[in-house]
């Protein structure tokens, strides 16, 4: 059983990007909630070893400084007035909505700290946060559930009405064209030895936030083991040796798709209440769309630019993969360079947020 767990958890995330490259319909899904969805099925038809432990919490660690690596924040440039405020402004509507949300549902600290993570910089943070607070499996799965079809329904929003209607109540500016490759251009250039590389600086980077972690009690390993591993991810990510490499970014997301399948396979609906799932979902919902429409109220009185507003507020939601989606509908390749660096951000300090969050609650 153990062999089986490793290989369906490894070559499972393979077979899903291949079928979605292929059909662009499963594509539109999305891996991640894909590969959820079987590995649900995988634990109800008896997946159980020690293994899926070992894999979940290893592969996380690993892809955190991997994904930082591959979106290394490019200081000598000058971000704009929006893009600074545009930032700021999601960030305190995030905190906001999180509050307001959990006065009405009461969902624990614990659940707060992965949304507020999530809201900030996506799935690879909520799997940070999870880990570094010992959340229960199972309630991660439904929250990762809930973000995949609360997050389609956003930027359904945003396709349909949301872009035109920012740029009736918000002013419009041409932001300038970033020179540079996109993430999308970057994994099509990467080498098999920039692979290898960026796996042992990552592993270099475990094994420091484990000497680190050695300083603290037991109680707060893995708190400090998640927080120094974020630390030196985006303090390396200036490096010129690692960021002149390419190929980290999907390193990183393929390792999150074997969290994926294993976490789900691990999970045990059987202790799950039905009241408990739909309070979830009402907390998941009033965060993502409370954050959305305290954001655009705020870029109002900032008066901070339309396409700005809604492509920073998508990168917090949905991370920087989604950016590409929203720059093309906008018809603005300009938006790009916003929307990549704000999720960046998010991606750096949603961890933090997260923790800070659930810490204060509880």
């Amino acid at each position: 059983m153990e062999v089986l767990t490793l290989l369906l958890a490894f070559t499972m995330p393979a077979a899903v990007i291949h079928i979605c490259r292929k059909y662009p319909r499963l594509d539109a899904i999305g891996p991640v909630i894909i590969l959820y969805g079987l590995g649900i099925v995988a634990g109800l038809l008896g997946l159980k070893s020690g293994m899926q432990n070992l894999i979940a919490n290893a592969t996380i660690p690993v892809a955190i400084p991997l994904i930082l690596f591959g979106n290394p924040i490019n200081l000598t440039k000058k971000s704009t007035r929006d893009m600074v405020l545009a930032f700021v402004s999601c960030l305190v509507a995030t905190m906001s909505a999180v509050a307001i949300s959990y006065s009405i549902f009461h969902p624990g600290p614990e659940v707060a700290g992965m949304v507020s993570g999530c809201a900030t910089g996506g799935t690879m943070n909520m799997a940070s946060v999870k880990l570094a607070l010992g959340a229960d499996d199972a309630t991660f799965v439904i929250l990762n559930t809930y973000d995949m079809t609360v997050s389609s329904v956003y930027i359904l929003c945003l396709l349909a009405f949301g872009i035109r209607l920012a740029r009736k109540i918000l002013p419009v500016r041409t932001m300038p064209v970033a020179t540079g490759d996109t993430v999308a251009e970057k994994t099509v250039k990467a080498k098999p030895i920039d692979y290898l590389v960026f796996l042992g600086w990552a592993a270099l980077c475990c094994a420091a936030a484990y000497l680190v972690t050695l300083l603290f009690s037991e109680d707060v390993f893995m708190l400090v083991f998640i927080l120094v591993i974020t630390a030196l991810g985006i303090g390396l990510s200036f490096v010129k040796r690692i960021k002149s490499r390419l190929g980290s970014y999907d390193m990183g997301m393929y390792l999150v798709y074997v969290f994926s399948f294993t976490v789900a396979s691990m999970a045990d609906f059987r202790n799950m209440s039905l009241s408990e799932n739909a309070s979830l979902l009402g907390f998941f919902a009033c965060v993502i769309f409370i954050s959305l429409a305290l954001h655009m109220i705020f870029s109002w009185i900032l008066k901070i630019d339309a396409d700005t507003a809604v492509i920073a507020s998508n990168a917090f939601v949905n991370a920087p993969p989604t950016v590409p989606v929203i720059s093309s509908a906008m018809k603005n390749p300009a938006a790009l360079t916003a929307g990549l660096t704000i999720g960046i951000l998010g991606y750096a300090i949603g961890t933090y947020l997260g923790i800070l969050v659930a810490t204060v609650l509880g």
